[in-house]
C-alpha cells in the first residue's frame, strides 16, 4: 500500500503526463487541419509547397520578404489580388503555424 505522500505523487505524475499527450495531440490534429485547409483553401494560388506555383496563378514564394512585411494577423486577411479568406480565428491560428512550420525559412 502507498502512503499519502507517494500516492499523490503517482497521481500527480499520471495527471502531468495525460496533460502532456493532450496537448501534442491537440498541436498536431491543428497541424493537420492547418494542411488541410490551406490546402483547400490557399494551395491554388500559393501552391501546395508555398512555392507560388498554383494552378489558378502564379504569384510570389512565401520568402523572407513574405514574412518580414506580415504579421499572423494579417496573412489571411487579403492584400492586393488576393481576397480576404473567411476563416474562424481557430482555422486562421491553425493555418498560420502550417505555413510557419512548412514555409518559413
Amino acid at each position: 500500500m502507498l502512503n499519502g505522500a507517494t500516492a499523490r505523487a503517482a497521481i500527480l505524475g499520471t495527471l502531468l503526463t495525460l496533460a502532456l499527450f493532450s496537448v501534442l495531440f491537440v498541436t498536431s490534429a491543428a497541424a493537420q487541419d492547418g494542411k488541410q485547409i490551406f490546402n483547400n483553401r490557399c494551395a491554388l494560388c500559393h501552391g501546395a509547397d508555398g512555392d507560388g506555383k498554383g494552378v489558378i496563378m502564379q504569384i510570389a514564394p512565401f520568402g523572407p520578404d513574405f514574412w518580414k512585411a506580415n504579421d499572423d494577423a494579417a496573412i489571411a486577411k487579403g492584400k492586393g489580388r488576393m481576397p480576404a479568406i473567411a476563416l474562424s480565428p481557430e482555422e486562421t491560428k491553425a493555418v498560420v503555424e502550417y505555413m510557419k512550420a512548412n514555409f518559413k525559412k
